[in-house]
C-alpha cells in the first residue's frame, strides 16, 4: 500500500468514527484517492451525488484532516470513477483500445465444480506452528487470514466490518465450534500473535442503526498476516541473536552476519546456550528488546527481512476453497484430519509449468510424525484414521480416501502398523474427489470407491464358541466369548494342543522380528482367514499381545491362545491387550524367548536366572508352573519350539 492509500485510509478512519453511519456508507466509502499532482488530490467517488455531496459538504474537512497526515497544505477535488481516466490518461483517445467483453467457458466439470484457481494462500511456515498450537487454532487462523486479506484486497483501510461467516466459511469449523474455541483458555494462548481481540471481551458497545436503535457494536479482532515464530524457534533465534550482540557488540553486525546464513534452517536448530532471554514472537520483538532507545529504521528494517526468511523458508501453502468449504464437510473430516490432509499436499509437488505430478509422501518417522504435525503425541489415532475398518467407531472421516499407504521402495523393513516410528509412504489424493452428483469419486490411488458409503466390505471370519460356553472377561475389560480359530481341516492335526504334543522337541530360533503373515502361516490358519487379516492390515503386535494373555493365569479359563488371538484381531484389527502384554508384545522376538524359556513349566521348579529388566513383571503376571505357557512357543516360534532344548 502507497504512502497515498495510507494517507487516505487515515482520513476515512477518522470521517467514519466523525460521521452517521449511514452517510458515511451512503457518500463517503469506496472513495479512493487516485494521485498527487500540484498539491491537489484527486479522489474518486461512486457517482455524479457522491462527488457534489462531498464537495458541498466535506471539502474543507478532508482538506484539515489532510494537513495533519502529509504535514503539508493540499487541496481536493472529487471526481466521478469515470472521469478519473481523462484526468489521469495522458495518451490520446483514439490510441486507446475499444472495450471488449469475455465471457468464460468451461469445458470439464471438474474446473467448473472445483474451481482449483480459488486458493487461500498461508505461509508454510504454518506447517511448523501447528505443531505447537494444533490444528483447531490453526484453522482458525486461516479463517481470519482470508477474511483479512479480502478486506485488504478490496482497498478497504477503514475496516468495514465483516460478518462473522465470511470468517468461519474458511475456517473448516462449525458455527458452535467457532464461538467456543475463541473463547477457549487454551486457543486464545495459541493464537497470541497470530489474531488478538482489541476490545475487551467485558465491554459492551452499542452503536445506533439505520432503524435508530441501539444495536452491539462488532468484535474488533487483530489479524497479522506474517505469522509468529513458535516458541521453539523464537528461543532459538533469540539466543543466537544475543549471542552475536556479545561478540560484535553491535545488533546490526548479528542480524547482518544471521542473515548471511544460507540455510535459514540453521537458524532454528536449538542453541545449547544459558542465556536470559524474555518470550517474544517476531524478530522484530527481540531487536526492540536488545536495543531498547537505540532502535532504528535499519534495525527496524533487518530485523523484518529476518523474519521474513524464517518465515518464507517453507514457501507457501495452497488450499481450494472447495477443500474447506465443501470436501471437509462432506467427508466429515475433523480440523485434525483437514490440516493433516493438507500438509500432505503441501509435501507433494505439482509443476504448473511442466504438469509433473508428485503424489507421493514419505515421513520418515512414520506415524509419529504425522501426528506429530498435526500438533499431538497420538499416534494411534492417526493410525487408525487410515484403516479402513475403524472408520465407522472413529470420530472423523475416512482418512485412506486421501492418503493411500504404498510400499517404500528398496525397503527392508517390515511393515508393521505397531512400529510407530517405522518410515511410511503415502500416495497423496491431490485433487477434490467429487461425488456430490454421483459422477466422479476416487481415491489416492486414482482408483473409483466402492460401496456407496465409501466402505470396503471384507468377508467376516468364521467364529465358534468355546467347548464350555464360558462368558469370558478379557485384558480390556470387555465380556465376550472365547473363539476357535478356524484352521486348515484338510490338514492333520491342527489344534494348537496337537501341534504342541506331537511336535519333535527342537530349539527354537527367534526371528529378528515379527511378521504376521509368517505366523499365521505356520499355525495353518485357514487360508481365507489369512488374506482377510493380511488385508485389514491386521497388528502383529497385538496377535502376539492376545497370545501372551491367554497364556497368563488373568485369562482365566481360556484355554486356546491361537484361537482367542484370531478372534480378537477379528473384532478389531489393531487393539492390543492392556498393560505388561502391550510391552511384552513389543519385544524383540529373541527377548521374549528368553522370558518364556526362564520361566518353570511345573510347579517346585527353579527358574532359570535372566537379567532382563521386565523379568519381575514377567514373572508376577505368569505366576509358576504355567501349562498353557509350553502352547505359546510353538505358536510363536514355529512347531519345533515345544520345548527349549
Amino acid at each position: 500500500m502507497s504512502d497515498l492509500q495510507q494517507a487516505w485510509g487515515s482520513v476515512l478512519t477518522q470521517l467514519q468514527m466523525d460521521m452517521p453511519r449511514a452517510s458515511y456508507e451512503t457518500w463517503v466509502l469506496g472513495t479512493q484517492a487516485l494521485g498527487l499532482e500540484n498539491d491537489v488530490l484527486l479522489v474518486s467517488t461512486r457517482n455524479a451525488y457522491a462527488r457534489d455531496w462531498l464537495e458541498s459538504r466535506l471539502t474543507s474537512t478532508v482538506q484539515r484532516l489532510l494537513v495533519g497526515v502529509l504535514n503539508r497544505s493540499v487541496s481536493v477535488k472529487f471526481i466521478v470513477g469515470d472521469e478519473s481516466q481523462e484526468e489521469m490518461e495522458t495518451e490520446a483517445e483514439d490510441t486507446k483500445e475499444p472495450e471488449i467483453n469475455i465471457e468464460p467457458v468451461q469445458w470439464l466439470d471438474y474446473d467448473r465444480i472445483v474451481q482449483p484457481h480459488k486458493q487461500v494462500v498461508v505461509k508454510g511456515y504454518l506447517r511448523r506452528l501447528g505443531m505447537e498450537i494444533g490444528p483447531k487454532a490453526v484453522w482458525l487462523y486461516v479463517g481470519f487470514h482470508q477474511a483479512a486479506w479480502r478486506v485488504q484486497d478490496q482497498h478497504n483501510p477503514s475496516g468495514k466490518p465483516l460478518h462473522s461467516l465470511e470468517v468461519m466459511r474458511f475456517s473448516a469449523l462449525s458455527n458452535g465450534a467457532f464461538w467456543r474455541l475463541l473463547k477457549h483458555a487454551t486457543i486464545q494462548d495459541h493464537l497470541t500473535g497470530l489474531v488478538k481481540r482489541v476490545d475487551s471481551q467485558d465491554a459492551r458497545r452499542f452503536r445506533r442503526g439505520r432503524d435508530g436503535r441501539p444495536h452491539r457494536a462488532p468484535i474488533r479482532y487483530q489479524v497479522f498476516m506474517a505469522p509468529r515464530l513458535t516458541r521453539a524457534d523464537a528461543t532459538a533465534v533469540h539466543l543466537r541473536l544475543k549471542v552475536l550482540i556479545e561478540k560484535h557488540n553491535s545488533i546490526t553486525s548479528a542480524l547482518q552476519e544471521m542473515l548471511a546464513i544460507e540455510d535459514v534452517m540453521e537458524l532454528l536448530e536449538p542453541m545449547d546456550v544459558k542465556l536470559p532471554h524474555a518470550p517474544v514472537n517476531t524478530v522484530m520483538d527481540m531487536a526492540k528488546l536488545e536495543t531498547v532507545e537505540k532502535f532504528s529504521p535499519e534495525i527496524e528494517r533487518l530485523a523484518q527481512e529476518l523474519h521474513r526468511r524464517i518465515i518464507n523458508c517453507l514457501g507457501d501453502i495452497h488450499i481450494p476453497h472447495y477443500f474447506i468449504t465443501e470436501t471437509i464437510k462432506r467427508y466429515n473430516l475433523t480440523p485434525a484430519q483437514a490440516w493433516l490432509i493438507t500438509v500432505a499436499r503441501d509435501m507433494a509437488f505439482i509443476n504448473a509449468r511442466t504438469g509433473e505430478r508428485r503424489d507421493r509422501v514419505t515421513f520418515k518417522r512414520g506415524y509419529q510424525e504425522m501426528a506429530e504435525l498435526i500438533g499431538s503425541n497420538r499416534y494411534k489415532t492417526v493410525q487408525a484414521w487410515l484403516h479402513l475398518q475403524w472408520a465407522s467407531k472413529q470420530r472423523g472421516g475416512n482418512l485412506s480416501r486421501f492418503l493411500q499407504e504404498i510400499e517404500l521402495p528398496d525397503s527392508k523393513t517390515y511393515a508393521d502398523l505397531r512400529v510407530e516410528s517405522m518410515p511410511r509412504a503415502f500416495r497423496v489424493l491431490l485433487d477434490e474427489p467429487l461425488d456430490a452428483d454421483g459422477r466422479i469419486r476416487v481415491d489416492a490411488n486414482g482408483s473409483h470407491m466402492a460401496d456407496a458409503d465409501g466402505s470396503i466390505s471384507w468377508t467376516q471370519m468364521g467364529a465358534l464358541a468355546d467347548a464350555n460356553g464360558s462368558h469370558m472377561v478379557d485384558a480390556n475389560g470387555s465380556d465376550l466369548n472365547s473363539f476357535k480359530h478356524p484352521l486348515n481341516t484338510d490338514k492333520k492335526n491342527t489344534s494348537t494342543t496337537q501341534h504342541a504334543q506331537s511336535a519333535k522337541a527342537a530349539e527354537a530360533v527367534a526371528p529378528d522380528f515379527w511378521e504376521l503373515e509368517t505366523l499365521l502361516a505356520q499355525n495353518e490358519v485357514h487360508p481365507k482367514v489369512q488374506k482377510e487379516l493380511l488385508e485389514v492390515q491386521a497388528s502383529v503386535h497385538a496377535f502376539v499381545s492376545w497370545v501372551l494373555y491367554v497364556a497368563s493365569p488373568k485369562s482365566g479359563n481360556l484355554s486356546d491362545p491361537l484361537g482367542y488371538a484370531l478372534s480378537r484381531l477379528h473384532e478389531n484389527p489393531l487393539r492390543e491387550a492392556r498393560g505388561i502384554f502391550r510391552q511384552l508384545a513389543d519385544l524383540p522376538p529373541a527377548e521374549l524367548l528368553e522370558l518364556i524359556d526362564a520361566t518353570p513349566k511345573q510347579g517346585y521348579t527353579l527358574p532359570i536366572p535372566t537379567h532382563h529388566a521386565l523379568a519381575p513383571a514377567w514373572n508376577k503376571v505368569m505366576g509358576a508352573g504355567d501349562l498353557r505357557l509350553p502352547l505359546v512357543r510353538p505358536i510363536l516360534f514355529g512347531e519345533g519350539a515345544c520345548e527349549p532344548s
